[in-house]
């Protein structure tokens, strides 16, 4: 009688750890979450197109590019709407997030002007890379006026050797509020950049290279001297010079 008991007790503890009924039964509910998936995927379309991070370039414009909607996620030639979307000129990057219902939205990355650029009577901002924006209708931007170069059409590179010498100083311009809040319009010449400022336009040469030391010399000498002095007694202001600054005054 014992050896039957140890028998059965040997064949019970055998089916307790069997793990294949478990194993199948966990095979089953994934196999079921997967088709429901698919069948919910099947199933849902693109119903509502957003847009984000986009201040320069107005959703009137983005919205002229065509997003299907009404159809699958899946459908959607994504690389062919990027392309589309970077083609509007203050529109450098743009990325496309399927959201969990189906729905479609469309993050900017802008170009930002660093200048307006005034050729005659055409006026059109430009970024630092050189690349031509129109006017739009969204969000003005306080830069200076960049005289000294031919505009071409919104979209278009300036891709000539002077400008990226005239970038260079805008860019250090823009992260020097000191410097930025004192000049108002700048031109490329012979003698590389010369500046006017925002108080009685007086012209200061910077020259064409070494701008991060200039517009620290700048500084320094529009806090030792035109405070002192005031701005309507200069004239000119020449930085080019290594360890002085060349003056004309009234």
């Amino acid at each position: 009688m014992s050896k039957k008991n140890s028998h059965n007790e040997e064949h019970s503890t055998q089916k307790r750890n069997n793990p294949l009924p478990w194993v199948g039964g966990a095979i089953l509910i994934l196999g079921l979450a997967i088709s429901a998936g698919f069948y919910w995927s099947s199933m849902m379309t693109v119903q509502e197109v957003r847009f984000e991070d986009h201040k320069l370039v107005s959703e009137e414009k983005l919205r002229e590019v065509e997003v299907p909607t009404g159809i699958s996620p899946d459908s959607l030639n994504v690389m062919n709407i990027i392309t589309q979307f970077e083609e509007i000129p203050y529109v450098e990057r743009a990325a496309v997030d399927v959201e969990p219902n189906g729905n479609i939205t469309i993050r900017i990355s802008e170009r930002q002007p660093i200048a307006m650029l005034v050729d005659g009577n055409q006026e059109m901002y430009i970024d630092k890379e050189g690349t031509l924006l129109p006017f739009t209708l969204g969000e003005t931007v306080d830069v200076p006026l960049l005289y000294g170069f031919r505009s071409k059409s919104p979209g278009d590179t300036l891709k000539q050797s002077q400008f990226k010498a005239a970038a260079d100083f805008l860019t250090e311009l823009q992260n020097r509020p000191v410097s930025n809040a004192t000049i108002s319009e700048v031109a490329w010449t012979d003698n590389g950049i010369v500046a006017l400022t925002n108080d009685n336009g007086v012209k200061v040469t910077f020259g064409k290279d070494s701008f991060g030391t200039r517009l620290r010399n700048w500084e320094a000498f529009y806090g030792e001297v035109i405070k002192q002095k005031g701005m309507e007694q200069m004239r000119s202001i020449d930085l080019r010079f290594e360890g002085q600054i060349v003056t004309r005054e009234q």
